[in-house]
């Protein structure tokens, strides 16, 4: 398989993992609405590679999320060769008033068959019930109305998923959640109670979720993070990410 191949597998799979709620197929692009819960759910993004004249996409688009009270983004991944998505698209938005938000990365790690390892303090459920729906919540220190959003989301998994989380002392220490595609299980929504940071947790418990997803017929493992999470990109490093297939960029105007 070339790396071009494992890239769009990757996007794919990070779709499944994450879907929205809504979806408008327009060509080479997806629109995707999910009420403002996350810009990847709530973006343009290409699912081959494009380019072009955009002008009429933009304007479709800004039409359609305006329409349901939710900003205008475009995401674009670089696979770092050419023929992918034409660099010309991010010279269209800058022309447009659009500017780069934030810039996210892919780590990647291949996966080798072993055995489950089972972790009698980490409880694995098929689908989130309400504990854990609460408990992530309270951990992210959302609004109420999240809580919706998100259930909402996850509830249209089409994919083998796995929601994990670590119990210590009888309270929720941290949660995460897997879903495997094609292959590839992409980790999700990892979070770590604050008065339990910095105590290995989060190691623990992708540990877990990585087992469940070998178990599960994964062959590798991907997740998407902002470029500036340091703890993060480090955490993920020592567990075998040592790659970064690609970044992506979220473009947004300058003024609505």
């Amino acid at each position: 398989m070339s790396d071009l191949e494992l890239c769009w597998r990757v996007e794919e799979t990070c779709r499944h993992a994450w879907p929205a709620l809504e979806e408008i197929a327009l060509g080479d692009w997806r629109l995707r609405f999910a009420d403002g819960q996350s810009r990847r759910a709530n973006s343009v993004n290409p699912i081959r590679p494009t380019g072009g004249d955009i002008t009429a996409l933009v304007a479709f688009a800004e039409s359609e999320y305006r329409s349901r009270q939710l900003r205008p983004i475009f995401r674009l991944p670089f696979f770092d060769m050419r023929d992918v998505i034409d660099p010309g698209i991010e010279r269209q938005l800058a022309a447009l008033g659009y500017v780069v938000e934030t810039e996210c990365l892919t780590p990647y790690a291949p996966l080798h068959p072993m055995p489950m390892r089972r972790d009698p303090d980490v409880a694995i459920l098929p689908r989130p019930d309400a504990a854990w729906l609460r408990a992530l919540v309270t951990m992210q220190g959302w609004e109420a109305a999240a809580l919706g959003r998100y259930r909402a989301i996850v509830e249209r998994l089409e994919v083998p998923a796995g929601f994990m989380i670590l119990n210590l002392d009888g309270a929720p220490a941290a949660m995460a959640y897997g879903a495997v595609h094609d292959g590839i299980v992409c980790i999700e929504s990892v979070v770590t109670a604050p008065a339990q940071r910095g105590r290995g947790h989060g190691r623990r418990l992708i540990g877990a979720l990585l087992a469940w997803a070998i178990d599960s017929g994964a062959e590798g493992a991907c997740l998407q993070v902002d470029s500036t999470n340091q703890p993060a990109l480090a955490l993920y490093r020592a567990m075998g990410f040592s790659r970064s297939l690609y970044p992506y960029r979220y473009w947004v105007r300058t003024a609505q």
